[in-house]
């Protein structure tokens, strides 16, 4: 499929296909349809690529972490895709603990003006406090 087709599918503008593209992210075949300057011929794999870097993205990494783990993957390793995906989990897992304690403000701070706002305010969770190896992401 042409690059129009494909922004359409993938939900991302011809823009940020070309950008995906001259950065490496999305390596489609060109051809030469028609003329001297080539086409950029996308397929169902490059569609599955765009979903892997919405869902790193997702996931809070880079475009040059999420570069980084590609071209790992393209050479037939594993090692740093492995570390960089179990840094991901224990930092998502982080962000849930730090979800979970800012729905309980919320909800103790709808009570409380619900109820006419009496007495103290509930306290707000303590958010950003973590372990080093938290977070600790793939940096190149």
């Amino acid at each position: 499929m042409w690059i129009a087709e494909f922004s359409q599918q993938a939900g991302l503008s011809v823009a940020t296909v070309r950008f995906y593209v001259r950065s490496g992210l999305l390596q489609p075949k060109t051809g030469l349809a028609g003329g001297t300057r080539p086409y950029l011929e996308f397929s169902p794999r490059d569609l599955r690529l765009v979903a892997a870097i919405r869902a790193g993205q997702a996931m809070g990494m880079s475009l040059a972490e999420i570069q980084l783990l590609m071209n790992e993957r393209r050479a037939g390793g594993r090692g740093r895709m492995l570390q960089a995906m179990l840094a991901r989990r224990d930092r998502l897992r982080q962000q849930q603990k730090e979800l979970a304690a800012m729905l309980r403000f919320v909800d103790a701070k709808i009570a409380w003006l619900q109820a006419g706002a009496p007495g103290v305010p509930p306290e707000p969770p303590k958010i950003g406090t973590r372990s080093p190896e938290a977070g600790r992401g793939l940096r190149p």
